[in-house]
């Protein structure tokens, strides 16, 4: 078989992320596209700055955001991962957690932290700043615990593509 009709244009199988790959995406932190549905089962998303902790990714907003009761209501949501190529897409079941909930006060300590990145520069007064801000009285933290659907890495794919293109193949 000659390595045109060896190429498989429509499968993606290669694209994806290796695991050092993800855990790098992940670890980086950074914003996400946070998705849950409407009461009326819209999906629906905000771009937003996320945790990756010990599994589970953490969000926060103020609790008067739509997203807040819908996800009291609907847990079921995902996270978009999208950085330098590399995209991650996940899905999961997603907590509220508030002030005054059981352990909120431990959560808050850590996840304000490495939010606001006080817990690698711990003298910068932006840092600080901003880790203070964070503790507002009506504030939520999100918790998802969310499992992987599709990783993919567009270097990959860009190669392929112009390995299929010198092949010959294009689109039917």
């Amino acid at each position: 078989m000659s390595d045109a009709e060896q190429i498989d244009y429509e499968d993606l199988t290669d694209m994806r992320l290796d695991d050092a790959a993800l855990a790098e995406l992940l670890d980086a932190g950074g914003e996400c596209v946070f998705n849950w549905t409407t009461k009326d089962g819209h999906p629906v998303g905000v771009v937003v700055a996320f945790v990756y902790h010990d599994g589970k990714f953490f969000t926060t907003c103020a609790e008067r955001r739509k997203r807040v009761p819908a996800l009291r209501t609907r847990p079921q949501s995902g996270i978009v991962i999208n950085n330098a190529g590399k995209t991650a897409t996940f899905k999961g079941e997603s907590i509220v957690h508030a002030h005054g909930d059981d352990k909120f006060d431990e959560l808050k300590q850590w996840f304000y932290a490495k939010l606001s990145r006080v817990d690698e520069q711990p003298d910068d007064e932006y840092r600080q700043s901003f880790n203070k801000f964070l503790d507002s009285p009506h504030r939520v933290i999100i918790e998802t615990d969310a499992r992987l659907v599709v990783a993919f890495d567009t270097a990959k794919f860009h190669s392929f593509t112009v390995k299929a293109m010198a092949a010959g193949h294009g689109a039917d």
